[in-house]
């Protein structure tokens, strides 16, 4: 096989290499073969596969590693690379680069998040213009996050119109009747984060907005929680419901979240002082009812903001994983630590460092080659700015099964940490190693990794460690000594994501960090309208049992 391989050409397919002959195929049960054949190849206009479940594994690799020519590499053999790492199950990337790379789609991110000001028409992050932005990413199957915190109360003065203006939560209804539209049409249906700060004056609607389940079907919703909120609780204090005075001419034209208001001078206006606790125990009660809403720290999360100088941290992704500023994606990816066990109840540490690399690598191709959506030029030039990466884990439980650590219990926890420590400081070691290859990310002055000032500090565990699993010590100090000397390339490297799909695929008891769902069970899955029922039953555990 050489660079001058055969071009394969077909309908809905970017020009792509035939796969080399001597690459090897990939070992899947039954049931993966199944989702992955649904979910991933490419399909004719007669709904037949137009590519093996090889040649879907060689599309992605090859056109994620097209991204070499710009650093004047070897695209066959790094596409070779990701072949290998991909068949061997020892990581796989986000859903949405499986059934996006090498299409004339090319959108290969996961979930976005968006701003939502409080404008009708004229902001280019106003309402409408916001969703017409999410409806677009929602048609590549891509999902969104958004705070409707900067909207206005419900029943507040409009100037322009001398009406009432509809609130968060009555734009939260208007965006899912939209999303509930679009996903009829799609193949893929983007899931949804609406999100409201915990001093909102509407908070109390928002909250309750979901008891019914069957309105607002197509988001997940959380409150954003502050510090002072928490303290507020613990101390059974009064807690004042407050927004900008929106009739004040600073107000006119403002954008931005409650603190960046107080520090313009707006004036804040306390629609409301309720009791802190008695305001928490309704989100419990109504979390306890059916699992909404979540909880979102907004203050721990901007402590840790890697790029805080771009913009203050206010929405997640649907899932409620991963954090992101306006426009910016995920661009995530996992290694499955299933496939990465040594004899005799050992963990195989090198082939984890050298699964990070690679995956590290992947992930920040993906960064360069993913074509977003170009009616939202804003997404691609966020994704570049920061170049935010997250490699994560799947298959935790499952490792646990083989080195005997249960799950939940202080050992298991220790275990967990040192783990993804690890995929931590080799995904970290491997992004300064690209920025001395390739270039540092473009918002690195005044980010938390500037090297002229750099705030970073290496990471302390949250449980004490007592014991190694034969795991190589990791010296965080060559980490700090190397971002001084050549910066970083990605502003966040890791993320643990739920990993659906793809842990499905991989034949993963445990998805994500997650412990096993059950050791035996029938999945339905909606095969066009079919219930296919697929049996699962714990292989780790029938081993156990036999030992």
């Amino acid at each position: 096989m050489t660079k001058k391989a055969t071009v394969a050409r077909k309908q809905g397919l970017l020009p792509t290499p035939s796969i080399p002959t001597d690459l090897p195929s990939i070992d899947l049960t039954d049931n993966s073969r199944q989702v992955l054949e649904r979910r991933y190849l490419r399909r004719g206009e007669d709904g037949k596969p137009m590519e093996s479940v090889d040649e879907m594994f060689w599309r992605v690799s090859y056109h994620v590693a097209k991204a070499e020519e710009k650093w004047n590499g070897d695209v066959i053999e790094r596409a070779r690379d990701f072949y290998h790492l991909l068949v061997s199950k020892k990581f796989f990337p986000n859903s949405p680069t499986f059934t996006g790379a090498g299409t004339p789609l090319g959108q290969l991110a996961a979930c976005f998040v968006l701003p939502v000001n409080d404008d009708m028409g004229k902001d280019a992050a106003g309402i409408f213009q916001s969703l017409r932005d999410a409806a677009l990413i929602q048609q590549t199957g891509g999902g969104n996050g958004f705070s409707f915190s900067r909207l206005r109360p419900k029943g507040t003065l409009v100037n322009s119109s001398a009406g009432q203006a509809t609130g968060p939560v009555g734009f939260l209804r208007v965006y899912d009747h939209a999303f509930g539209e679009i996903a009829q049409g799609g193949t893929r249906r983007g899931a949804n984060m609406g999100v409201l700060r915990v001093d909102h004056p509407d908070i109390e609607d928002f909250i309750s907005c979901k008891t019914n389940e069957n309105q607002i079907t197509n988001f997940n919703i959380s409150v954003g929680i502050t510090d002072d909120f928490m303290r507020a609780v613990e101390k059974g204090e009064k807690w004042a419901l407050r927004f900008p005075d929106v009739l004040s001419p600073l107000y006119r034209g403002f954008k931005g979240t409650l603190e960046q208001a107080e520090d313009a001078g707006i004036p804040i206006r306390v629609y409301e002082k309720v009791n802190a606790r008695e305001l928490y125990g309704k989100i419990v009660k109504q979390a306890h009812h059916n699992g909404e809403p979540g909880m979102l720290f907004l203050d721990a999360a901007n402590r840790d903001n890697p790029v805080p100088h771009l913009y203050a941290l206010e929405s997640t992704n649907p899932c409620g994983e991963q954090w992101l500023g306006p426009y910016e994606s995920c661009c995530l990816g996992s290694v499955n630590l299933a496939e990465h066990c040594a004899p005799d109840g050992e963990v195989d540490w090198e082939e984890i460092r050298k699964s990070t690399v690679l995956a590290t690598y992947f992930l920040d191709d993906v960064v360069d080659v993913n074509a977003y959506v170009p009616a939202v030029p804003q997404l691609m030039d966020a994704a570049q700015s920061a170049r935010r990466i997250g490699l994560g884990i799947m298959g935790l439980a499952d490792m646990m099964y083989h080195v005997g650590a249960r799950y939940g219990s202080l050992s298991g926890q220790e275990f967990g940490a040192q783990v993804m420590e690890f995929v931590r400081y080799h995904a970290m070691q491997t992004s300064i190693s690209m920025a001395k290859e390739r270039g540092v990310f473009p918002a690195i002055d005044d980010s938390i990794y500037d090297p002229a000032k750099l705030i970073w500090q290496k990471p302390e565990s949250v449980v004490p460690y007592t014991k190694k699993w034969g795991r190589p010590d990791l010296d965080w100090d060559s980490v700090v000594d190397g971002i001084r000397a050549h910066g970083i390339r990605n502003a966040a490297q890791t993320t643990v994501a739920p990993t659906g799909t793809i842990a499905t695929v991989a034949g993963c008891e445990g998805y994500g960090c997650e412990p096993t769902f059950a050791l035996a069970y029938v999945r339905h899955v909606d095969d066009n309208g079919t219930d296919l029922q697929l049996t699962y039953a714990s292989p780790r555990f029938d081993k156990a049992l036999t030992a």
